[in-house]
């Protein structure tokens, strides 16, 4: 049985577009289990439309988006920095597409795979190499090298050993997440949780608001399924 797998893409870009043709292309040349959609992205025009539908009108961006605000947040105990971004909306408009997928595993009663446009499978994935030692409800796919900060690191304590394993703990307080949010596998219940700290914290990136400290039970798994593609513009730095 095929798995279903949702490409966020931004319609009217056309990097974004040829990347993601770049993703379909690479699921059917890896022969990966997949049954993929191109999901249409979140833009800043559509967020407030996003966040209706999700019944988060009234939830803010509580991280922090100027370097003055970086600093111990107390509600969480963890030490926040602000990601680089012009138009905090682009930011925001990322997080909700993830967020309306979050939403669709949820109603769809069943794992799927959340990808971005810069994903790029080098494997074939079958969701059954995963149950064994499916412990969580949540697995990055991606390798970390480019992708993440002290992406060797990451790389060096995932990679000496194999299959599906606990997010790396890289030793200090800031939110370790999945190596990127660029590939990862989700299930309804963790989607749920998820959802709920939304709720409770405000919104937060949402490769920073998945993180080890907040859902220890996320795992990564090595080798990798995807990387990233490489030479395309951020879409959320704008």
């Amino acid at each position: 049985m095929l798995t279903k797998s949702f490409i966020i893409t931004l319609i009217n870009n056309y990097d974004a577009t040829i990347a993601s043709r770049n993703a379909l292309n690479s699921i059917k040349e890896t022969k990966s289990e997949l049954d993929p959609i191109i999901f249409p992205a979140t833009t800043p025009d559509t967020v407030d439309e996003g966040l209706k539908i999700l019944d988060m009108e009234n939830v803010q961006y509580t991280y922090p988006i100027k370097p003055e605000q970086d600093g111990l947040d107390l509600k969480s105990g963890l030490y926040l920095q602000h990601y680089p971004t012009a138009n905090i909306k682009n930011r925001i408009a990322c997080m909700v597409s993830h967020m309306r997928l979050w939403k669709e595993c949820i109603d769809r009663d069943e794992p799927i795979v959340i990808l971005e446009h810069d994903a790029l499978f080098t494997r074939q994935f079958k969701i059954s190499d995963l149950t064994n030692d499916f412990k969580g409800g949540i697995v990055g796919l991606n390798d970390p090298r480019g992708a993440t900060r002290k992406s060797g690191e990451f790389h060096s304590k995932v990679s000496s050993k194999m299959g599906l394993q606990s997010v790396p703990d890289l030793g200090d307080n800031y939110p370790q997440g999945l190596a990127g949010n660029s590939a990862y596998l989700i299930t309804p219940h963790a989607s749920k949780i998820l959802m709920r700290k939304v709720k409770e914290i405000g919104m937060w990136p949402n490769d920073a608001i998945m993180n080890r400290q907040f859902f220890p039970w996320m795992q990564v798994v090595y080798p990798y399924y995807t990387t990233i593609q490489k030479g395309l513009k951020s879409t959320t730095t704008k």
